[in-house]
């Protein structure tokens, strides 16, 4: 929760409040204030997504058992739909940072951001959607666990 709160979080206030505030300074002191913040901001979503990346494997690997569990398990099946709209949000955030960080400083390089970083914020809640969908799923470990340790009932003859 630490790397998308922090990466999709700071990214939703970079949107609503960082940018606008730097619009507001004066002619020619925008696009630079723009650039500045972005820059600040990079570094940040850098951390925050390999937080992300690091614990999303980890967590992977604990729930799943197995890497057939993948494809043969719903829970597997829902991990990838979020890893596939997931490579969305993190192939957006490169293309801002490699493209469109290069080219901040006047009023067209902040219109490119605004658009590709509201898109990244917008599959980022996808991401989100499906993960809610992903937690309410029993993880394939964990019925395997339990149908190794719960026996089954024994009934008494009548």
């Amino acid at each position: 929760m630490l790397g998308a709160g922090g990466w999709l979080g700071s990214l939703l206030v970079l949107l609503v409040a960082g940018i606008p505030a730097a619009r507001q300074l004066g002619e020619g002191r925008r696009g630079v204030g723009v650039a500045a913040l972005v820059r600040a901001f990079s570094p940040t979503a850098l951390l925050f997504a390999g937080i992300l990346v690091a614990t999303g494997v980890f967590a992977s690997w604990l729930h799943l058992g197995s890497i057939s569990n993948l494809w043969q398990s719903e829970y597997g099946r829902t991990l990838l739909l979020k890893l596939g709209i997931f490579v969305l949000v993190f192939g957006t955030g490169a293309y801002n940072f490699r493209r469109v960080l290069p080219v901040l400083g006047e009023d067209a390089g902040t219109r490119r951001l605004r658009r590709s970083a509201g898109f990244e914020l917008a599959v980022g809640a996808v991401v989100l959607l499906v993960t809610a969908i992903l937690v309410a799923t029993s993880p394939p470990a964990d019925t395997d666990q339990m149908a190794r340790h719960d026996p089954a009932p024994v009934y008494p003859n009548p």
